[in-house]
Parts: C-alpha cells; sequence; structure tokens
C-alpha cells in the first residue's frame, strides 16, 4: 500500500520538473531573443544569427558527443533532417528581422500561432482529422493574428507579417517530427538542423558580400542584405550567452517532451509570451496594445483548447 502512495508521488515530481524545464527553457528563449533584438540595432539580423547558430552547433556537438559519442551522430535519415534546418533558418530570419522593427511582445504573440499552422496542415499533410472544434479554435486563432497586424490600417507595418509567415514555416518542423516519430535521438536531430542551418547562413552571408545591394535603412530587408561591421568585444560575449542560453532552451524542451505527452507540454509554451512581454517592457519599455494584448490571449485560448482536444478526441 506504502508503494501504491510513492509511485503517483514520483510521477507528479517527475511532471513538475517537466514543466520547470519548458518554463524555464523558454525564458532562456526569450532573454535570448531580446539579446538578438537589442544587438540588431546595431548589426544585421544574418550577422547575428550566423554567429550564433556556429556557436550553437559547437556547442551542440560537444554535448552530443559527450552523452552519447559519435555513434550518435550516424544517422540514416540525413535529408530528413537537413531539410529541418532549412525550415528554421527561414522561419528564424524572418521572425529576427520582425523583432528588430516590431516590439517583442507583439512579435511573439503572432509567432504563438504556429500550433494553429500545425493543425491546418496536418490535415493535408499527415492525412489527420482535425474536426469541427479545432477547426474553429484554428480559424479564431488566425482572426486574432489578423486583428494584431491590422492590414487594412494606415499604420500597418509589412514587418507584422513576417512573424506570422515566420510560424508557418516553423510548423512544418513539428509535422517533419511526427513523419520522424522516435526513431532519432532529439540531439541527432538537432546537431543536424543547426548543420543545415549555418551552412544557409554562411551561403546567405557570402552572397550579401559579394552581390553588395543598397538597402534602404527602414527597409525591412536592411538587417539581412547589409554588409557585417566589426563586433565589439562585449557584443561577441553577448551573442554567446545568446547561443548558450538557445542550447539551454532547446534541452528543456526536448527533456519535457521526451517524458510527458505533447497534450500536457504544449499549452506551458505560451509561457514564452509571458516572458516576451515582460522583458520587452524590462528591456526596451515596450508596452503592450490592448490590440496585441487581446490577440495574444485569444491565439493562447485557441491553442491550448486544442492541444486539449487533441488529448481527448479527434473532432
Amino acid at each position: 500500500m506504502a508503494e501504491y502512495h510513492r509511485q503517483p508521488s514520483s510521477q507528479a515530481a517527475a511532471s513538475t520538473w517537466c514543466v520547470l524545464f519548458i518554463v524555464f527553457g523558454l525564458l532562456a528563449f526569450a532573454i535570448q531573443d531580446a539579446i538578438i533584438k537589442g544587438l540588431s540595432q546595431t548589426y544585421p539580423v544574418l550577422q547575428l544569427l550566423t554567429i550564433r547558430s556556429a556557436i550553437v552547433m559547437f556547442l551542440l556537438l560537444i554535448l552530443t558527443i559527450s552523452i552519447g559519442g559519435i555513434d550518435l551522430l550516424k544517422t540514416r535519415r540525413l535529408p530528413v533532417l537537413m531539410s529541418r534546418g532549412v525550415f528554421a533558418f527561414f522561419a528564424f530570419t524572418l521572425y529576427y528581422l520582425a523583432l528588430s522593427k516590431l516590439p517583442l511582445a507583439e512579435g511573439a504573440a503572432v509567432y504563438m500561432t504556429a500550433p494553429l499552422f500545425v493543425t491546418a496542415l496536418s490535415v493535408p499533410l499527415l492525412g489527420e482529422k482535425v474536426g469541427i472544434h479545432r477547426t474553429v479554435a484554428v480559424i479564431a486563432g488566425f482572426i486574432a493574428a489578423l486583428m494584431m497586424i491590422n492590414p487594412g490600417s494606415a499604420i500597418f507595418q509589412v514587418a507584422a507579417m513576417l512573424p506570422l509567415i515566420s510560424a508557418m514555416l516553423y510548423s512544418f518542423i513539428p509535422i517533419i517530427n511526427r513523419h520522424i516519430g522516435r526513431r532519432e535521438h532529439p540531439l541527432t536531430m538537432a546537431v543536424y538542423t543547426m548543420l543545415s542551418y549555418l551552412l544557409l547562413s554562411l551561403v546567405a552571408s557570402l552572397l550579401v558580400h559579394v552581390i553588395r545591394l543598397d538597402v534602404n535603412s527602414q527597409s525591412v530587408l536592411s538587417g539581412l542584405l547589409d554588409i557585417w561591421p566589426p563586433m565589439d568585444f562585449s557584443d561577441v560575449l553577448a551573442i554567446f550567452c545568446s547561443g548558450a542560453l538557445f542550447v539551454l532552451g532547446l534541452l528543456g524542451l526536448t527533456q519535457s517532451y521526451r517524458l510527458l505527452p505533447v497534450s500536457i507540454v504544449a499549452p506551458f509554451e505560451y509561457s514564452y509570451l509571458i516572458w516576451a512581454t515582460v522583458i520587452g517592457y524590462v528591456a526596451f519599455n515596450e508596452i503592450p496594445s490592448l490590440r496585441t494584448l487581446i490577440g495574444g490571449i485569444v491565439i493562447v485560448g485557441c491553442g491550448c483548447y486544442i492541444a486539449f482536444r487533441d488529448n481527448r478526441s479527434p473532432v
């Protein structure tokens, strides 16, 4: 009888740790996003992301080899794993371009539509049945996102569309994960995803310096096509910290999804929006508009409802 009582307590403790992993992992993501946003006022986004991806790649290789040895780098699904990096490159590049122009909370709120895209795309790409309840939740979430973007207004910014496009591109990564299943170690997936990301960053950076396009500083592409200036040592340390925080966040999410059902973990991903709002206020004195707050609450509610329905039924 005593053993019967200890087991649920142990499971509850494990669940608590998993929730802490993901919440603090998302805090790490939010801090590193704020670092990139701050540095993007001085340096091109592509420069920052290329350097950060090199740092992340280095740290991931050390971590992977120390945990599983060189055998952990072996895979039979290299093209599929590298394709994750292609989607990650375009998704994150667009997202950080948006953050260089938008408040952190506003960009994060629109980006939170990614789970809605996953649900919508799972129908044509995976043949899954979504049903009326989740369909309504997806539509409501997208309406809330459009309300925040406000495309018909006089103050509409093209940059406001970038988090939505980024979320759509990012949603292909979880769909690829579902296709792979549990056949690959998470660190193996992370290494090859980052390798693809780094290679694309290097190619794009080389093209920027070879072609040398003249881009208006107010253009949304200015952070992508600008020539790299030299970096101060303090800024190099900051970008190294952002890379380390990215790896910590990645490990937090990975560990949580390995130990708990997706339907339990997924709603806690929206804690990123809370962290982004707080950090945006503290670091950049950004106060979310009422439109952003309402839209963010609707998107979070729709995402949580979809996760709840996923755990109950296919409709």
